[in-house]
């Protein structure tokens, strides 16, 4: 990390290294993930740095407030959003995000027809999601894909906390093996985050170029169809 931030920081949160994890573990995409490895960064921090253990339990309690007021928050706030001209197109933008992040999930309740398995199944699918420690994986995405998919907020917390302390575990296993260098682990989170971002941003690409295609010869078919139901149509004597 260039010194400037190192600075940064420094001047900001002095030697409360806690502090500062709480924070980082609160910022959607760096999440838990990434404020683990910083947290215990001893090339960043110094005496300052957190052990694993500590950095582990910080993470957790910044990320596990982040569930709690999103639980409560994102649907009010969502419907606000898209209630306003200003943020309407953000608000579907996010709406889409989750649908494509659903389908897979919805996909494995297709063939249920009970309620009861069908939450289960719900449940597993959105532990699953948090508990791999990857990037756009953790508590922001996770707790409004549960209640996007109609998980209740009760449902929700329990889902989303107990698969962030998996992945909390997982990360803080990870930074134990790189223990003398725990920015490696920091680093590598960002470089894998640009990858995921970058497959994003080209996924969407070619799924609106697509879309585009489709709509093209979509547009086409019907001008046809509607052209050759005029020639019908007409009377004898025009044509």
């Amino acid at each position: 990390m260039s010194e400037w931030i190192q600075e940064l920081f420094v001047t900001i949160f002095g030697s409360h290294s806690w502090l500062a994890t709480i924070i980082i573990s609160m910022i959607p995409i760096v999440e838990l993930r990434g404020a683990i490895p910083f947290g215990s960064a001893t090339a960043f921090w110094g005496d300052d740095a957190l052990s694993l253990g500590e950095s582990l339990l910080y993470s957790l309690i910044g990320s596990t407030l982040v569930c709690i007021i999103l639980t409560f928050l994102f649907w009010p706030i969502f419907k606000w959003l898209k209630s306003t001209k200003t943020f309407k197109k953000l608000a579907f933008w996010v709406e889409r995000k989750l649908n494509r992040n659903a389908e897979g999930i919805e996909k494995k309740t297709q063939s249920e027809k009970d309620a009861n398995k069908i939450k289960w199944l719900k449940i597993i699918g959105i532990f699953g999601f948090v508990a791999i420690p990857l990037p756009l994986t953790g508590v922001w995405t996770g707790t409004c894909l549960a209640l996007f998919i109609g998980l209740n907020k009760k449902q929700t917390m329990a889902t989303v906390m107990l698969g962030n302390v998996v992945a909390g575990l997982l990360m803080t296993m990870i930074s134990y093996f790189f223990k003398d260098n725990t920015m490696i682990v920091f680093y590598a989170f960002f470089i894998l985050l640009g990858v995921f971002v970058v497959y994003e941003v080209i996924k969407s690409l070619i799924r609106k170029h697509k879309n585009k295609k489709e709509n093209t010869v979509s547009k086409t078919a019907e001008k046809e169809s509607e052209m050759v139901e005029q020639t019908e149509n007409q009377p004898e004597n025009e044509k």
